[in-house]
């Protein structure tokens, strides 16, 4: 099974541990609730986490990512920049990946949070036009984008 193979999977299992109660649901507004309860079952099940991935920062174009590893994963990262580049989103920062995935810390090898452009981050977040019809498409598109293309490098690389 390859990386992103084990990735769904981990997403599905996940899935299952959260039908079990709706109150559980991945979000920091909500106490941090279900990614606690994430990192419990992965702790109980002895999972070793390779990768975990966050966007919690808005729908907008993407800009880079943070993340939450050691110097050699990072140094690593870093040399993915330039892929990144020609696209304008290249900002990449050690610290502060993302809430939701925080619970992993000590069971991952690599937390990252994607980090898009926040000049409009409060003229929507929990705010009444905060709704899907809003998302711009192709800011959304974007960021998956960017996300699949890191995803992709971690699959084809590893950690070190």
């Amino acid at each position: 099974m390859n990386f992103f193979e084990r990735l769904i999977l981990q997403r599905v299992e996940a899935q299952q541990v959260y039908s079990d109660s709706l109150q559980d649901t991945v979000n920091e507004e909500n106490g941090l609730r279900g990614g606690r309860k994430y990192a419990e079952e992965a702790n109980r099940k002895n999972e070793n986490h390779i990768f975990a991935l966050e966007s919690d920062a808005g729908g907008f174009t993407p800009r880079g990512f943070s993340f939450d590893t050691d110097a050699a994963n990072f140094a690593q990262v870093e040399s993915w920049q330039n892929l990144f580049k020609p696209y304008l989103i290249h900002y990449f920062e050690k610290g502060g990946s993302g809430a939701d995935i925080g619970p992993l810390k000590g069971n991952a090898e690599v937390l990252a949070g994607l980090r898009p452009d926040s000049q409009r981050y409060f003229d929507y977040h929990h705010a009444e036009n905060d709704t899907f019809e809003a998302v711009n498409k192709r800011e959304l598109e974007l960021g998956a984008a960017t996300m699949a293309s890191l995803v992709y490098l971690f699959d084809m690389y590893g950690t070190k």
